[in-house]
């Protein structure tokens, strides 16, 4: 059987050494994440479990949440053609996000990296914005599930001069495993280091596997060690509601965003979409964004487009709008004259997802009339408004000394970037 080793004792070197020493074969590391991908009988087994070493199976990815254990996105849900990215970019107000810094915000110079099914990268709306492409399925380059050619027009319907990282790890039939989301996560992390022009800021997660409540899980392991490097993950929660207990893996970990769908008319949680609790009691989904009825490209033609629902076409709007985020906290850093004190250009953030998904999202919801205000299993946090974020930037007077408000300027601009942008679709949807 498939497992993946991991310690917290030993380095990836000693690891790798002591996995062959019991008889692990047909090794592949994972450096960054620190975890050893192996085959291993049962005594193997159970000489690295005596060593202190955490051994879990290697289940798999898919695009439909019911048929485990293999990680898949959520099987996309036939939609009637509403709304197309475009007008949700016209939804959301983003000019006047835009404007807020110069020169204004589009995603320029930022990089948002997509794993999942592939991507058409010659489809005439995002021709010319794939950067770098890897496939770790055994089937051809591209997008034979007709999948996240659409997550990626959605995304740039938001950021349209971001680039693009088009990472394959499920195949035709939307299936993969851990272990290759891992290995691409573990990638991006890598890239950090190798070749930080491409390294991505944020990454796409359109895709899950069953909770098995398990920490050590390998995906979850590989997410974690990409947070504590700075790149911020968010993943589709499944489309498996109304039942609890169905938010998929890796949108179960603590801070990787997890994102439930809702619909814009009326304003309710999406019947289909997961719910928590997680096995290990968190409260998830984080946050709701619109999923329903949604036009997007697809991978049958250069010019197909197709009619689709999902949690998985919420979620790169939520990415979208980070990499709009952060791409804001660097343009206010780099302005001469106003850098706050202690922020560092080289890839850090004002405010670290945590923090974000701890004090700051929560306090600048809304959810339907009826629906408990605290974090709940079907809302997460809700949707983000703007009228609440307008009112969080003019609490601090004009006045204040310039050291107050560049304290303030983390959470302020944080919730500012998200909240505008939510805020205006609820005001701009018709």
């Amino acid at each position: 059987m498939r497992y993946a080793v991991i310690s917290l004792i030993l380095t990836v070197s000693q690891l790798e050494a002591e996995v062959k020493r019991s008889g692990g074969r047909n090794l592949r590391m994972a450096i960054a994440s620190k975890q050893v991908f192996c085959d291993l009988d049962p005594i193997a087994v159970n000489k690295l479990k005596v060593k202190g070493c955490s051994v879990s199976n290697v289940g798999g990815v898919k695009a439909d949440v019911m048929f485990p254990p293999v990680v898949t996105p959520p099987e996309p849900l036939t939609g009637a053609p509403i709304y197309t990215p475009e007008e949700l970019f016209w939804f959301a107000g983003l000019e006047e996000l835009r404007s807020l810094t110069e020169p204004p915000l589009y995603g320029e110079g930022m990089n948002l990296a997509i794993i999942g099914t592939g991507i058409r990268e010659t489809h005439r709306k995002i021709n010319g914005r794939v950067i770098y492409s890897k496939n770790y399925t055994t089937d051809v380059m591209g997008d034979g599930f007709d999948h996240d050619t659409g997550v990626c027009d959605i995304a740039l319907a938001v950021v349209p001069q971001c680039s693009i990282l088009n990472l394959r790890v499920l195949n035709d039939n939307g299936e993969g495993t851990e272990e290759d989301v891992a290995i691409a996560i573990d990638d991006c992390i890598t890239m950090l280091d190798t070749n930080p022009v491409i390294a991505p800021e944020v990454i796409n997660l359109s895709l899950g596997g069953p909770d098995d409540g398990n920490p050590d899980n390998p995906l979850r392991v590989a997410c974690r060690a990409a947070i504590d490097r700075g790149i911020w993950i968010f993943a589709s929660a499944g489309n498996g509601g109304p039942a609890p207990y169905t938010v998929t893996c890796p949108a179960c970990e603590q801070y990787v965003g997890a994102v439930g769908s809702c619909g814009y008319e009326p304003f309710i949680i999406s019947d289909w979409s997961s719910r928590g609790p997680t096995l290990e009691g968190l409260v998830k989904p984080d946050i709701v964004m619109f999923g329903e009825n949604i036009s997007m490209a697809s991978s049958v033609s250069d010019t197909s487009i197709v009619a689709k629902s999902g949690t998985s076409f919420a979620v790169p709007i939520i990415s979208a709008i980070a990499i709009l985020y952060q791409e804001g906290v660097r343009r206010l850093v780099e302005v001469p004259g106003e850098i706050p004190p202690g922020i560092i250009l080289a890839g850090q953030r004002l405010v670290p997802i945590n923090e974000i998904i701890d004090n700051y999202i929560p306090n600048m919801c809304i959810k339907p009339q009826g629906v408990a205000l605290e974090k709940d299993y079907d809302y997460g946090s809700g949707l983000v408004w703007g009228p609440l974020v307008y009112r969080a930037i003019t609490v601090t007077p004009v006045e204040e000394t310039m050291e107050v408000m560049l304290s303030s300027m983390g959470p302020i601009v944080a919730i500012g970037l998200l909240g505008a942008i939510l805020g205006n679709m609820l005001k701009g949807v018709k």
